[in-house]
């Protein structure tokens, strides 16, 4: 390689790693001879092989060379497997979308069926990817690309590198902050797919209580229906008629309770304190319920970033948790005797 190639070459790099942002001064032919100790006719024809490709822009005059744009475009290529009709993923995806934009590069979105999916990673090889962020579609056979999941755990799948949102600590805040406003007749319904750190968290709380029969107070959904959340509802009033509050493990499941509560015509606002993950739009704006905000738009943005590490680093364990909020807190009904 000639030496001009060699400089060249650096100076791609140096632009690729953001060495010198959009929009800044780049090295003038002076500095350039200077640094890598070549005459300034060999540093001009550097700068002009960058600006051929649109990498600088040479000023008028005394205007000096400007980065016009960091290296190749993209600079990343990424796909996101995800259930995107998830408010929850969507929000993730968003996040993932709006970091590779700011870092020059693209996110390509899918969301086949299951029975597609291995189909698809193969489809892949032929194309130029160089990572994968996936939620949804559990642990993904090796397709020679790094790949990130955006869950640490879902049921009984334990994920092996992540960015994914605090499960355990939402569990335990939001349970603490029913237990804080006097709440003692607590039950407890989780999906099996569920995060069951969630669970764990709760249950934590509540031992710091003295609470200690709170497995026989967890009731278990398999399906996502207003039918099974109905029978469950059932059980729960058999075992504990007194119910003060119900916490789930997901915003929807909250929302199954809600209209089992309503079909019931059981007063449960301002009395029945009611809990879950997610913070969606829609179920937590317009009931009074109290829930975790995991921020998908921040861990999409995370996720993308320790992807582009992994990338750097193949040898990195990437085991990222994302810190959650209780909100809306002001939303339990606080009992007075405690």
């Amino acid at each position: 390689m000639e030496k001009i190639d060699r400089i060249v070459a650096t100076l791609k790099k140096e632009l690729c790693d953001g060495k010198y942002p959009v929009g800044t001064r780049f090295p003038s032919e002076y500095e350039l001879a200077e640094r890598f100790n070549v005459n300034k006719k060999t540093a001009n024809k550097a700068v002009s092989l960058l600006a051929a490709e649109n990498l600088v822009k040479r000023g008028i005059g005394r205007g000096g060379t400007t980065v016009l744009r960091t290296g190749k475009y993209p600079k990343y290529h990424f796909v996101f497997f995800g259930a995107i009709h998830s408010p929850y993923y969507s929000r993730i995806a968003y996040g993932i979308q709006h970091a590779a934009i700011q870092d020059h590069s693209i996110v390509t979105i899918c969301s086949p069926g299951m029975d597609q999916m291995n189909a698809v990673l193969q489809e892949l090889r032929s194309i130029p990817v160089d990572g994968i962020l996936t939620a949804n579609y559990g642990v993904l056979p090796d397709v020679g690309l790094p790949v990130l999941y955006l869950e640490d755990m879902a049921g009984s799948t334990v994920f092996p590198e992540y960015v994914a949102c605090d499960s355990y600590s939402g569990g335990y805040q939001l349970m603490k902050a029913v237990l804080e406003k006097g709440h003692r007749d607590i039950v407890m319904i989780y999906h099996s797919a569920n995060n069951l750190k969630r669970l764990d968290g709760m249950f934590d709380a509540m031992k710091e209580f003295g609470i200690r029969d709170w497995k026989e107070r967890s009731f278990i959904l398999n399906e996502d229906s207003v039918g099974e959340a109905n029978i469950n509802l059932s059980r729960i009033l058999k075992k504990y008629p007194d119910f003060t509050a119900a916490l789930t493990c997901s915003d929807d499941d909250t929302f199954r309770l809600i209209k089992c509560l309503n079909q019931r015509s059981i007063d449960w606002q301002g009395k029945i304190a009611l809990g879950g993950f997610g913070n969606l739009r829609g179920i937590s704006d317009f009931y009074p319920i109290a829930t975790v905000e995991q921020h998908p738009f921040l861990t999409g943005i995370e996720a993308y970033k320790q992807l582009v590490r992994k990338i750097r680093n193949p040898e990195l364990k990437i085991q990222k948790l994302i810190e959650t909020e209780v909100v809306r807190q002001e939303s339990i009904p606080e009992i007075s005797s405690r």
